[in-house]
Formats: C-alpha cells, structure tokens, sequence
C-alpha cells in the first residue's frame, strides 16, 4: 500500500469514527456532542454526554425566547420494579452505557441502551422527534424493548417539559371539567396530578400563554398528548415557586406488565408546539386533531347528532330529585309548567334499594312508578333514572353476599395480588358498616350484559325515554390485573374499549327515540353517550376549553346547586355560565327554581337558550367577546363539598356560529344586582370594516325580538339590566378581541 493510499485509509476511518462519536456519544462520557434542530419557529437542542441525553434548550425563534427553565426535567424517566420487588426511577439523563442522536429528513432518532444500575443490561428505549414546521410543532415517539429477569418496567413518564415565566399576565390551563385557568402559576406551588379519562382530567392536553400584547395575541406553548384511544396515563402540572419552574408531564402505566415483557410503544404522539392566543386558541388546535383522529369523535350532520333524539338535543332544562311517585311527581309537572317548555327529569331512588346500595339489583321498582313515567311525559317531562355503570355491591342482599361472590367475583377488576378493587361513598349497611362496591372490569361479558339488561328493560318495560348510568365518564380506569379477562393487564386502551364495545350493543338494541347519558366529561365516550352531567364544573377560574372543543358533539347539563348565605347570587352565575357554556340548564330541586328570588332569572335563561338551542345542537363555539370597561367581579358560596367560593365577572358572555348557515350569536348575562354598562370591540371574520350589520335582540319567549344597527370594528355600546341575559344575532362569524 503507498502511502496516499494509506492515507486515504486514515481519512476514512477517522470519518467512520466521527460518524460513530456523533451517533454513540455515550459510549465515551469525557465526549459531549450538541445538536440543534428547529420545527418553524421551534428550536431545541439536545445534548448528549454523561451517559444520557437531554434538552438542553427550548427557543421560541420569533421572539428570541428562551421557554425552558434553569431547573430542566429529564425528557424521560421509567419506574422500574426490580427482582427485590423495589422501586427504582430510571432518567434520560444519565445512568446509560450508550447512546445515540440519529438526524435523518425524518427528524431525530435518540437511543438509550443499558441501564446496569437498575437491572436493564438488555434494554433499550428509542425516541424520534419528528418536526412539524407548519404549525410550529415537535412530535414525540417512544418505545421500548427488552426482557430483563425479573427486572418490570411499570411507568413511562415521558415527555416532560419544565417551563421558565413565560406566561407573565396570562396563564396555564389545565384540563380539569371544562378546564381551568390559573394565573401567576410561577409564583406558586401548586400541582395537579389526575389520571385522565375521567371528568376531573377530561382532555389530554395543557397549555401556557403570556397576555396580549400590543392589541395581537401573545406566544404560547401547547402540550398535548395526540392519543387516538385515549390510553390510561397520569396528566400532571407541577409548579414551584423558588425556581419559577411550571413542568408538564405524562404518566403511562405500560400493558402487559405480568409477566414483565418490558415492549412498549407510546400510543399516539406527544406533541410541543407553539401558537399564537390563548387558551381558547389551544383548545381549537387540540379539536382540529380530535376531529380528524381520535375514535370518540361522533358523525356529525348540519342537524347535528342523528343518533341522538331531537327531543335531547332540544332540552333546555333538568329537574333533579327522588323518591316514591307521589313525592316527585307533583313537583316536577309544576316545574314544567313553570318554564313553559319541556324538561328533563333525573329520577332518584325510584327503586326499593337505599342509594349506594345492594347494586346493581335495581328491580322491583316503587310502586306506581310505571304510571308515574306515563304521567311525566304526557306532560312533556322526559324521565331519566339514575343506575350505576360500574359497581357491585359486595354485601348485596342487605347485609348478606348474594350474589357477589357466586357471580360477580370473576367480573370484578383485580389487583396484582388477585383482591378486588373495592370503594365506599358515605352509603351504610343495614348494620351500619360502609358499603363496599367491586369495581367491574368493563371488558367481561357478564357486565356488559348487567348493565345492557337494565337500560334496556327500563326504556322498553316502563317507557323511560332516557337512562342515566353514573361514574363511566367521571371515575378513572382501574389497572385491573386479572389474565381470566383477557385484556392487558395494567394500562393501555382496553378500559375505554370495553365500554365501547358493551355502548355500541346498547346503543343497537335501544329504540330511536330513546337516550343514554353519564357523569362528567372524561372525553372518550363523547360518541357513546347523548349527554354529560356536567355538575362537578365549580371550580374558580375555569373556562369553557371543553365546550370549545365538543361543543354541538354532546350535550352538556346540570350543575350543582347547593345552599348557603349567598345561594341565589350563585344561582345565577351557576345558570348564567350554563347558557353561555351551551350545556343545558338546572339540574336543581324543582322549588329552588321557582321561588320569587330566583324563578324570574332562571325562567328567563332557559327560555333565551331556547330561543338559541339550535347553536348547541348544530352549531360550535366561538371565542367569547370581551367586554371594555369597568365590570365589577361578583363572589358567591358554590357549595361544592361544603364551602366554596367563586368569582367571575358580573356579565358572563359566549358567542356560538352556526356555520352552514353563516349565522352567529353573542350572549351576554348580567348576574348582578346593578344595571351594566360596557363596549364590545366586534369585527367578523373577512368583513369589511365599516361595513353596517344588522343585530337581532333575544330575551325570552314572550319578548318580541329587536332589530338594529352596528358599525363593524366600532366599539357597540351594550346596556344590561340586572339580573337579566340578552343576545345579539346576525349573519357572519364574529370574532372578538
């Protein structure tokens, strides 16, 4: 060999050694190797070394803005079990004998191969980082691979993302009922760690936006998990005040966990992106992708929903209460009457069993309540019963197993050690012990044919035009770890498609006109059921996020409405945000609505959502106006769980379209004791400024509508009496800054 020869040797197995640094550069931790990669306006570096790899910087390119903060979180972490059945918390920082950063056209390809502190010599996990520049956005992949002795992986913690002040005047939605908008987070201590698929963590997806700035909208960060079958996982916001840190994050528990395969692929994509708004903004960009991917989206026409009754999809108010016939009946056609339209009715205790009890042996039921069914609808109230979709009562023959054990038991969601998952709500036995009702796995045939049986013999023996099944949509999957049922055990998809499959026999067999609806808003079921119980939005602070994005999907409806010192104030800033929301109103004891302090207002905002109701069934909300000036902010006792208070502003204000027909409306409701004056900065979308717009004005049934003029991009003067609602209708899509 000459001597250039050999060089071209040298020069070749010197690039083939950079190619392999650059890919390996774990493999020599005094080795550090940076890349820095953009998606649009999204740039990031990652940074390999010490036997890990992390993101090491988040740049908004616009802006020139950092979004990390000093106190990084690891991309990853895995919660291992090892042979000694301990817990051991495994980063994507360090702790790993190799690793590797792959560019390709596709996106960036990281590895990390053996981890021998914790037992996972064979193991490896694989994350890919695909951009997408058009909407300023990075998609996570991950997976794992590798059988290691007795070595389980349980827990995939991953994306995580810990975020410098970014959102200063604005704020960090988390997805709590219809969501919940915190401000000044990063002066706080706070966290929110809820298993999602449940109404307490409805939506897979957070957000954090700083405030407008020089009349354009401001930067924000959208995190979102794009998981079209909803999977259990954790969604969690942590904050701390010391270091001005907000942390994102999700929490997998990983299928197929016994006997501990360790192969797992992340369902869906996790998503970083930027945009430009607020939280109504990210919630239209987490919409785009349910529309198009997720499996719970229902078919929609331009009369909304088929597959559920017109006659729901109409309804404008709920009455809840229980007992025997002759205690509710009464009650509940002079509520009716009242309102002077048709309602909704949930009937209570309306079987012998006391409440939270001896499930799910609901039958026989009270005597004459048959005849009392006949009777309500006659006079236009449609009567839901309540059942429960989930639970068994383990002593279900008063004090004694009946059936529990011999027929139950096998249904019944296990732990690993083979005991049942078992919970108590405040019900006592007859002998004054707690309840104690098994959790049924939703994937076995025996409960899936319990609870069709009920429904079914409920709409077609006594005629009940609807059935509540309670908890589906608000309690969270149970990591059930039974083999005998044949789902994977622990996390993944199967809880959700287990309800599904035991909806869709249901919704098959059920008569056209007939409904079925649950408690609270967990998202996955929105296509199997005609109705959310939505009762549990009381939380200071939130925001319709739920209803921007399902809106015309479902209907929404109840809250609860306690008592207290401040109780009809409440009242009205419960009723007033159910309007505006678009859910359906009440969900309240008949003669709560019909006493002089607050039948007036409650009659008048379900004969305006009347007036409106095809916004809500056919339609989807739009931004909701803001209003110029000097609006007081009211506070009342909510009562939720004892005492609870919130504020929101004295006009509640919502803006619905009706696409197809190039109409919209603005709702505005003063909930105050004092007449209100404000402007609103309205423009519509594509209009010409300037341009004169004819306003329609809605009160109630038996108020003749308004018609006058505005000037488009003008500030509109707005005039509300107290205690009273109004809206504006008019041809075009508004938009409102």
């Amino acid at each position: 060999m000459n001597k250039q020869s050999k060089m071209k040797v040298i020069i070749v197995l010197a690039a083939f050694s950079w190619v392999c640094a650059s890919c390996f550069a774990g493999a020599d931790t005094r080795t550090e190797k940076a890349r820095t990669v953009a998606a649009g306006s999204l740039e990031m570096t990652l940074q390999a070394g010490d036997g890990g790899i992390q993101v090491t910087s988040l740049v908004n390119l616009e802006d020139k803005a950092e979004l990390l903060a000093q106190e990084r979180a690891p991309l990853f972490e895995l919660v291992v079990r090892n042979s000694k059945g301990e817990e051991v918390r495994v980063s994507s920082e360090k702790g790993w004998t190799r690793t590797a950063m792959n560019e390709s056209e596709g996106g960036v390809v990281l590895i990390w191969e053996n981890c021998p502190d914790a037992g996972l010599e064979a193991f490896r996990v694989t994350v890919k980082a695909v951009p997408n520049s058009a909407v300023h956005s990075w998609e996570w992949h991950l997976e794992t691979e590798g059988t290691v002795g007795e070595t389980r992986l349980e827990d995939v913690v991953f994306p995580q993302i810990a975020l410098n002040e970014i959102a200063s005047g604005g704020g960090v939605l988390y997805p709590d009922g219809p969501g919940v908008l915190i401000h000044d987070l990063w002066t706080q201590d706070l966290q929110k760690w809820q298993r999602y698929g449940g109404g307490w963590c409805s939506m897979q997806f957070m957000t954090a936006f700083a405030a407008p700035r020089e009349n354009r909208p401001a930067p924000g960060v959208y995190y979102a998990m794009h998981d079209p079958m909803g999977s259990t996982k954790e969604i969690v916001l942590q904050s701390k005040a010391a270091t001005r840190t907000v942390k994102f994050f999700f929490e997998h528990p990983i299928p197929n966990q016994v006997p501990p395969t360790n192969a797992y692929v992340l369902p869906g994509k996790a998503v970083w992106g930027l945009f430009q708004g607020d939280w109504f903004d990210a919630a239209q960009r987490y919409k785009a992708w349910v529309k198009s991917e997720a499996k719970w989206w229902p078919q929609l026409g331009e009369g909304g929903r088929a597959d559920t009754p017109l006659w729901m999809r109409e309804l404008c108010a709920w009455a809840q209460t229980g007992g025997a016939p002759q205690e509710v009946v009464a009650q509940v056609k002079a509520f009716a009457e009242f309102l002077d339209l048709p309602v909704g009715f949930h009937w209570y205790n309306w079987h012998q069993i006391p409440f939270d009890n001896d499930y799910p042996h609901y039958f026989p039921v009270k005597e004459g309540f048959a005849e009392a069914v006949r009777e309500l609808q006659d006079a236009n109230v449609f009567v839901m019963p309540y059942i429960n979709g989930r639970l068994w009562d383990t002593r279900d023959k008063g004090a004694e197993d009946g059936e529990f054990t011999r027929v139950a038991l096998p249904a019944v969601a296990k732990m690993e050690d083979g005991a049942p998952f078992v919970e108590s709500y405040g019900s006592k036995e007859s002998d004054g012990s707690p309840v104690k009702l098994g959790v049924m796995c939703p994937t076995t045939a025996l409960w899936q044919n319990k609870v069709k049986e009920i429904v079914l013999r409920l709409q077609n023996e006594y005629g009940v035009k609807g059935v509540y099944i309670d908890q589906v949509a608000a309690a969270t999957p149970v990591l059930c770890m039974d083999p005998a049922h044949g789902h994977p055990l622990a996390g993944g998809s199967w809880w959700n498609t287990g309800y599904w499959t035991l909806l869709d026999a249901l919704r098959r067999d059920m008569a056209e006109d007939r409904m079925i609806t649950t408690e609270c808003n967990g998202e996955p079921f929105v296509n199997r059921f005609d109705g959310y119980l939505t009762w549990h939005w009381q939380t200071d602070g939130q925001v319709p996020a739920f209803p921007a994005v399902y809106g015309g999907a479902i209907q929404m409806f109840g809250r609860s409405y306690g008592g207290g010192d401040t109780r009809d104030l409440a009242l009205r800033m419960k009723a007033a945000q159910q309007l505006v929301y678009g859910e359906q109103i009440g969900w309240l004891a008949p003669s709560i609505a019909m006493t002089p302090e607050n039948g007036p207002f409650f009659k008048q905002m379900v004969q305006l959502r009347w007036l409106l109701r095809r916004y809500f069934y056919e339609g989807e909300m739009l931004r909701p106006p803001r209003l110029v000036g000097d609006i007081p902010r009211v506070k009342a006792d909510w009562q939720w769980n004892g005492e609870h208070w919130v504020t929101t502003d004295a006009v509640l204000t919502g803006a619905w379209t009706l696409p197809h027909e190039g109409k919209s409306v603005l709702i505005f409701a003063n909930v105050s004791d004092a007449p209100l004056t404000a402007t609103l900065d309205l423009h519509l979308a594509g209009g010409a400024e300037g341009k004169t717009m004819a306003v329609t004005v809605l009160r109630d049934k038996t108020t003749p509508p308004e018609i006058f003029t505005i000037e488009n991009g003008v500030l509109s003067p707005l005039t509300l009496p107290a205690r009273a609602a109004v809206a504006w209708e008019f041809s075009g899509t508004v938009r409102s800054r």
